[in-house]
């Protein structure tokens, strides 16, 4: 076999080529997040109370929430007591529902001037709780 009987790549289509792999793997990157979404999602030790605070949109931001009230003291109960409560009034509904009831019926609990639907700051408090030290 000859230099002459083998295959030469020509430039053009090479080039063809690389960018369309480069232009499918970067359509394949951004796509990622919203066909997995759960693939970047940040993933917390299991708990026994995973149930609820599945309902929180922000976990880091409700343990720093949960860790101002339980300074001030103004949720004096367990998680245990606490979490079968929750579970009664949040009752499959979404945290939304719950906490616009919270509105309607007037249930706030202050914290540093805050003014939180009981059910979020119950929500926080057992995050803070539920996070490992």
């Amino acid at each position: 076999m000859s230099v002459a009987d083998k295959a030469v790549l020509a430039r053009r289509p090479f080039l063809s080529g690389l960018v369309g792999v480069i232009a499918l793997a970067g359509i394949a990157a951004l796509e990622a997040p919203r066909l997995f979404p759960n693939l970047f999602a940040k993933r917390y030790p299991p708990t026994p109370f995973d149930d609820l605070l599945a309902l929180l949109p922000d976990r880091e931001n409700a343990v720093r929430l949960g860790a101002v009230l339980r300074g001030i003291g103004c949720i004096p109960v367990n998680a245990r007591r606490l979490s079968p409560e929750l579970r009664s009034k949040v009752g499959g509904r979404s945290l939304p529902l719950v906490i616009s009831g919270d509105l309607a019926e007037n249930r706030f609990i202050e914290a540093e001037g805050w003014l939180l639907p009981t059910t979020l700051a119950e929500l926080c408090w057992l995050a803070e709780m539920a996070e490992p030290s």
